[in-house]
């Protein structure tokens, strides 16, 4: 998981970041002035995270690593499978 730099949007207004992910969480480096909250939708590129947790790193109010949830786009998605295979025509 390396850091790499990208532009995010939070609250409308946009931040230079950092982002890394793995395979459940997605975390940004971010300036503390955007002053974000969890719970807060973070917009990268055509994703949107909602932030779960927030950590003020070495506690200086400078910079905060925000940790998100995967994608989440407010679509529903299809759900179940589209192949009948198992169903019994009576």
């Amino acid at each position: 998981m390396a850091w790499h730099s990208v532009d995010v949007k939070i609250k409308n207004k946009t931040w230079g970041a950092m982002i890394r992910s793995s395979e459940s969480v997605v975390e940004f480096s971010v300036s503390a002035a955007c002053k974000i909250k969890a719970g807060d939708a973070v917009e990268c590129g055509d994703d949107t995270h909602k932030v779960i947790f927030i950590e003020d790193i070495a506690q200086r109010g400078e910079t905060l690593v925000l940790t998100c949830e995967g994608k989440s786009d407010d679509k529903s998605k299809a759900g179940g499978a589209s192949d009948s295979s198992g169903s019994e025509d009576v």
